[in-house]
């Protein structure tokens, strides 16, 4: 039986990944993210969102909570934070 094969056209993904619209979606995505981990953390954490721009694609980071020296509160808040970007179009 013959197998597909399917061939990426990689510019066009790169260019997709590179729109503002992609880039808006990213923004709103993870600032969900960082809001509903600051309301899940013990410490009503300080989350910080970064969208960078880069050659090839937009990148999201919701980076760690700067209210609290412990790294376990930050993770767990995060992890229970990850829903959220679900819910936002």
């Amino acid at each position: 039986m013959a197998r597909s094969r399917i061939v990426v056209n990689r510019q066009a993904v790169a260019s997709f990944l590179r729109t503002p619209e992609t880039r808006a979606l990213i923004e709103r995505k993870t600032r969900a993210v960082a809001d509903a981990a600051a309301q899940a953390s013990e410490a009503r954490g300080q989350f910080r969102v970064d969208v960078d721009t880069g050659e090839q694609r937009v990148r999201g980071a919701v980076l760690g909570d700067y209210s609290t020296g412990d790294p376990e509160v930050s993770r767990r808040a995060l992890l229970r934070a990850l829903d959220a970007a679900r819910a936002v179009e």
